[in-house]
Parts: C-alpha cells; sequence; structure tokens
C-alpha cells in the first residue's frame, strides 16, 4: 500500500527597489496582477516587524521610491501520489503558478556565488560575457536578440524558398526556358498541357491504388491479423497509407519518404513473405514428409526396418535393448509430428500465420504501377548530372536498373502545373525574401555594434574599478584588463547562434606591470590560466563589489540559459540575498580584510543615476559568507555556527552567537586553541575596527 506525503519549503522577502520593480515587471510578464506584492494582509504582523528592523536605514533615506515595500512569499509543494510520482504545487503569495514562473521570478534574488564554480565560468567566453552583459542596459541587449531573431527569420525564410525553386523539376528539353524572356512557346504549352493531363490520369490512379491498400489493410487489422506497424510488412503499409503524391516535403532527416520509395518497400515486404512461405513449406517437407526421400520422418521409418531386421527373438536381452530402441523412436516421432502440425497443420501454425499476413493484392500490380512510374521519368528525362538514384527492381526473372530519380516525378507534375497556371509563387517571393533578409542583417549587424559599444564601456570601467583595489588585496602592481574581440565573421556575417549574444570576444587578462621577469605567465595573461586561486577569488570579489550580480550570474545556471536570455526581466538588478561559498579561501592578512570590507560594501545602500537622470537609493543585499575567516567573521552582522557531531551525534546543529559568545569563537578562528588570552584581544580589536568600517 502507498501512502501519499507533502514537503512544503516556503521563503519571503521584503521587497524594495529595484527588486520591486524587477518582480513587478516578472509578474506581469506571466500575466499576474503585480498588486499581490502589496496586498499581502496575512503577513502584516511579519511586515511589521520587518519595518521596525529596518528603521535605521529608512529614517536615513529620503528618497520616496525607496520607501516602497512590497512582500514575496514563495511555497512550494511537493506531494507524492498514490501512484508514486510526485506532484509540484507552486505559490506566490497564495496565487498558484508554474514551476517555470516561479524559477523566472526567484531565480535573479538568490544567487550563490561558488569560487570554484566562478573560477571554472572565467574560462568560458559566454559566462566572460554575461559578467560585462550585467552592466549593460537591456534594452541594447533586447534589441539585439529581437534583431537577431528576426534574422534567423529571414534567412530561413529565404533558404525555404530557395530550396523550393531548386526542387522544382522541369523535362529535360524545356530546362532553363521557363526563366527565359521568350517563355515558352504554343506548341510547347500543348506538350505541357499533355503531359499534364498524363500525370494528372497517373496520380489518380496512384491515389485510387492507395485507397484499395488502406482500405485492405484497415479490414486486415480488424480482423486482428497480424499486420501492424512492428512487422516490415506492416510498417510499409503503415507508411504507404500516409504517403502523399508528392511525398514529405517537411522532414529533416535523411531518410527517403518519397511515394515510390514507399512502394518499393511495400514492394519488398510482399516479395519477402512470398520467400518466408516458400521457406516454411521446404521446412515442412524435409520435417513430415513422407515422400520426400531425406526427410525426418522417413528416416524414423528406414531405422525401425532396420531394427526389426537386427533380430528375430520374442526375449531376451537383445530383445529388451531393441524394444527400448523402439519405444525412444516413437517418442521421437511424436515430437516431430507436434513439431509438423506448428509448422503446418493448424490455425496458430507458422505456414497459417504468413498466409494471413499475404496482403490480397497481387504483386503483378504493384510491378505494374511501378514501372509505369519509372517509364514516365525516363520519359521526362528527370536525372541528375553527377549523382543518380539506383533503385534495382526485380521482376519475374528479369533485372532493371533505373538512373533517374522516379522520386522525383511527382515534383515535376507540380512544376509543370505551375508553368501552365502561371503561378510560380517562389520565384516571385525570392526577391523580396532576399531583401527581407539583407535588411534584417543589416539591422542585426548595427544592434551588435551598439551592444559592443556598450560592453567596451562596462569593460572599461569594470577593469578600472577592479584596478583600483587590487593593490589593498595583495596584488600590488597588477591590473585587471578585460579585452573584447571580434568573432570569425565580426559586423559583415554575425554570429546568430544562442551560444552567446552578439559577435563579441571577451578576455580577462591579469597583468603584473612591475615584473621584470621573462616568463610570460610572470608578465601575466588570461586569468583564468595565469590566476592562482587566491588571486582569483579576490579579483571575483572585486568583480561583483563593482558590478553587483556579475559573478552570481556564472553561477546561476538559469541567468545563463536561453530561457533568461530571452526574458523582459532586467538581470543587471542587484540580487535580495547573495550566498559566497568560501569566497576568501585561499587568502590571509590584509587581502583577507579588504575582502571583509568588500563584503560589507554590498550590503550598504547604493546610489546611482536612472536613465531620467532622477537619483534612486538602492538597499543592499544581504550578505551570507560562508567563511573560516576571522577578519570575515568580525564584520558580520550577524554570527551563525554551523557544528557537525554535536556531542557525539552525526546530524548538523546552526545556532547564532550572542556577543560573548562571538568573541570567543572569532579568537577560535583567528588561533584556534593556542594563546587564548591574545586571541581574545586580536578578536576585541577585530571587532571594534569592523564596527568603525561600518558606522562610516
Amino acid at each position: 500500500m502507498r501512502f501519499t506525503s507533502n514537503f512544503t519549503s516556503s521563503t519571503a522577502a521584503n521587497l524594495y527597489e529595484p527588486q520591486l520593480s524587477t518582480v513587478s515587471d516578472n509578474l506581469q510578464q506571466y500575466g499576474i496582477d503585480p498588486s499581490i506584492l502589496y496586498n499581502n494582509n496575512n503577513n502584516n504582523n511579519n511586515n511589521n516587524n520587518n519595518n521596525n528592523n529596518n528603521n535605521n536605514n529608512n529614517n536615513n533615506n529620503n528618497d520616496e521610491q525607496s520607501n516602497k515595500l512590497g512582500h514575496l512569499h514563495l511555497k512550494r509543494t511537493l506531494t507524492a501520489t498514490e501512484n508514486g510520482r510526485l506532484k509540484s504545487i507552486c505559490e506566490i503569495n497564495g496565487q498558484q503558478i508554474s514551476l517555470k514562473t516561479m524559477r523566472q521570478i526567484s531565480a535573479p534574488l538568490l544567487v550563490r556565488v561558488d569560487v570554484a564554480v566562478a573560477s571554472g565560468a572565467l574560462s568560458r567566453p559566454a559566462s566572460r560575457l554575461s559578467i560585462l552583459d550585467m552592466g549593460v542596459e537591456d534594452s541594447f541587449k533586447q534589441n539585439c536578440i529581437k534583431c537577431r531573431d528576426e534574422y534567423k527569420e529571414a534567412k530561413k525564410n529565404r533558404e525555404r524558398i530557395k530550396h523550393e525553386l531548386e526542387s522544382r523539376v522541369l523535362p529535360s528539353s524545356l530546362q532553363g526556358m521557363s526563366n527565359s524572356n521568350t517563355g515558352f512557346d504554343e506548341e510547347q504549352m500543348e506538350l505541357m498541357q499533355h503531359w499534364l493531363e498524363e500525370l494528372d490520369s497517373f496520380e489518380t490512379r496512384i491515389n485510387t491504388f492507395q485507397q484499395a491498400v488502406s482500405t485492405q489493410y484497415n479490414e486486415m487489422l480488424a480482423e486482428g491479423q497480424p499486420n501492424d506497424k512492428s512487422s516490415g510488412i506492416g510498417k510499409a503499409l503503415h507508411n504507404l497509407q500516409r504517403a502523399t503524391w508528392r511525398g514529405d516535403t517537411e522532414s529533416n532527416d535523411d531518410d527517403d519518404h518519397s511515394l515510390i520509395a514507399y512502394l518499393l518497400d511495400f514492394r519488398e515486404g510482399m516479395k519477402t513473405i512470398e520467400s518466408q512461405l516458400v521457406s516454411t513449406h521446404e521446412a515442412y517437407e524435409s520435417l513430415a514428409s513422407l515422400t520426400a526421400p531425406n526427410s525426418a520422418l522417413v528416416s524414423i521409418e528406414n531405422t525401425r526396418k532396420l531394427l526389426f531386421s537386427i533380430s528375430n527373438e520374442d526375449s531376451g536381452p537383445l530383445f529388451e535393448t531393441i524394444e527400448n530402441t523402439h519405444e525412444l523412436l516413437n517418442t521421437v516421432e511424436e515430437s516431430l509430428n507436434n513439431c509438423a502440425r506448428s509448422i503446418d497443420g493448424s490455425s496458430n501454425s507458422l505456414m497459417s500465420t504468413l498466409e494471413k499476413m499475404q496482403f490480397p493484392i497481387s504483386i503483378e500490380e504493384v510491378d505494374g504501377i511501378i514501372a509505369d512510374w519509372n517509364a514516365l521519368a525516363r520519359k521526362h528525362g528527370i536525372s541528375v548530372s553527377v549523382y543518380y538514384l539506383y533503385y534495382i527492381i526485380y521482376i519475374q526473372t528479369d533485372t532493371y536498373l533505373i538512373f533517374v530519380q522516379p522520386y522525383s516525378l511527382p515534383n515535376c507534375h507540380q512544376t509543370i502545373r505551375e508553368e501552365l497556371d502561371g503561378n510560380v509563387e517562389a520565384l516571385k517571393l525570392l526577391p523580396e525574401a532576399e531583401e527581407r533578409e539583407r535588411i534584417t542583417l543589416e539591422q542585426y549587424s548595427y544592434s551588435c555594434r551598439e551592444l559592443s559599444d556598450a560592453r567596451k564601456k562596462v569593460a572599461t570601467q569594470l577593469s578600472s574599478s577592479v584596478s583600483s583595489v587590487l593593490p589593498s588585496l595583495g596584488l600590488e602592481g597588477s591590473t585587471l584588463k578585460i579585452d573584447l574581440g571580434l568573432r570569425s565573421g565580426g559586423f559583415d556575417k554575425p554570429y546568430y547562434g544562442t551560444e552567446t549574444l552578439g559577435v563579441d570576444i571577451a578576455d580577462f587578462l591579469l597583468l603584473h606591470e612591475k615584473n621584470t621577469n621573462e616568463d610570460s605567465k610572470s608578465r601575466g595573461g588570461s586569468l583564468d590560466q595565469v590566476g592562482s586561486s587566491g588571486e582569483k577569488s579576490r579579483i571575483l570579489l572585486a568583480i561583483e563589489t563593482a558590478l553587483p550580480g556579475s559573478i552570481g550570474s556564472t553561477c546561476n545556471s538559469f541567468l545563463n540559459s536561453a530561457e533568461s536570455m530571452t526574458s523582459q526581466s532586467d538581470f543587471r538588478t542587484p540580487p535580495i540575498s547573495i550566498v559566497y561559498d568560501e569566497i576568501d579561501a585561499h587568502v590571509g592578512g590584509r587581502a583577507a580584510v579588504t575582502m571583509a570590507k568588500l563584503l560589507a560594501e554590498q550590503s550598504r545602500f547604493r546610489r546611482k543615476r536612472s536613465s531620467d537622470n532622477k537619483s534612486l537609493s538602492n538597499r543592499g543585499s544581504q550578505i551570507i559568507a560562508i567563511t573560516h575567516s576571522a577578519s570575515l567573521a568580525a564584520i558580520a552582522d550577524r554570527h551563525i555556527v554551523v557544528e557537525r557531531g554535536h556531542n557525539g551525534s552525526k546530524g548538523i546543529r546552526t545556532y547564532t552567537l550572542d556577543e560573548t559568545n562571538r568573541r570567543q569563537e572569532i579568537a577560535r578562528m583567528a588561533s584556534g586553541d593556542l594563546a587564548s588570552g591574545e586571541a581574545k584581544t586580536f578578536a576585541d580589536a577585530l571587532i571594534r575596527d569592523a564596527q568603525k568600517e561600518l558606522n562610516l
């Protein structure tokens, strides 16, 4: 017996600007009224408590927009149903939504920065561009996406029309004349009219044959005869039943989906069943025939005669042995008879099954259609100059090699009809499609230039901002330089795939200007190649501080997905919370202190200029740092300990420290169990300096 069970996870957060506008826009994009962010009466008590905790910040912020408050409550329930499947129910502020919508809304709000993942992402061109794109106005990216998609659609349409023109097949005597100035004369038009009537008649014949096949096939299935799609003849019948005169022109695979190919498969299936029936009959004859000299039953009878000739005694050891042998022969004979009946002798025998699979249409009729099809193809000279399609068709005892493309006969039929009707639509549409492709290419190329210029500005500003803090991070004489190059094809033939947006290639270079060592790595190079683990950690944090959310975007699989690339969301908005997983690993001393200050900086208010030149106050992100560094722990507003195996248990315990216990824990982090007195004095100094930093 299965029991249903539920597992619910939920999280709630107050939303201020700019995150509030971002979530509101996302809700509108998915058809959800943004007012649910403001009408959360069930959580008034929580909101009041949170507002009290933030009164100091609000008093210091006189900007009206920054005081705007919303509330977001995300909830997901997993239910194990009776059949063992999991059912997911997602809600936003009590309103049920899809998992995709929840992911879209929540992904930009919480970011986990894993140093190992982020460092590895630096080796990927797409991740390096995503860092820069966090500083690029969304209008540039959205316009580039729009122009790229329009160009891809125009290019695809032009290729489709061109392929349609290339697939047009005219008889060899008329090829190359339909586009000439003179066109076709009256005699040629009359000839085409005759050919059209001839091919119309043949198409009608084919359709009648298909209808007869379809009727017989459906009757066989209704009677339960073994001709489903799992068998060779069954698959051929199914394909022939759904085939059209012109074949499957929309298929993208390499298989031949022409009607003639299905006819040949059908004929091959019929011949296979004939061959199987012959083999089955021969198997029966070799086993149970009394007239075939080498059959198994004749051999048994001959064996009996020889045993009778051995002795005429009615008793004794020899007689008993011979009698035992006769009994064994009788057993063998009975088994052979049973085997013979399974081959031919009952309604479920092999012979009966194959006879039911025989199709009630003669193979001669199929051969006649195939022969006439090929005769018409040869008559109209439908061939290819270099590549030929060879069909080997066995009709009676003769073998015919066909050096034409018989599957092109329906295309020839359609082309003749279009020429006579004066309705060669592709010829009219191609110039328009080519012009559309040219215009969209120009627009896409221009949008790529705009995006590239915006990225260059961000790259210059980011290089300067990060380089200015590198000395305090223990990287004196080092600079970060972000170079932007172009993909192959550049702006003239811009890349239109989905791996990255635009034509840019970004490279993050770590340069050591004061180093005179001839070693190329000492002079610097690509950050992902020449940077140590500690250097990468420090530079990644400096980048994240200068461009909030940028490093998080390289660790967030959703923000790097095509789904987010086509979204209207502003992913440049700093997340509500950033979780740093040992960002300060491999770093110590003064560099660790600076990293702690950079993390604290991200949690503070920031001011920026909006597009309408108004000053907007932005709340900093909530920073959660997993660390073993005393310097970083001292600057935190709250210290939470994660402890494994407390008092011999195998579980994990978490608890928040008060000021006294926090001082002892920071001292332990700084020195372990050594020099506890000096360590506590050092912890007091760290906490005191951290408070000065926070009050600046």
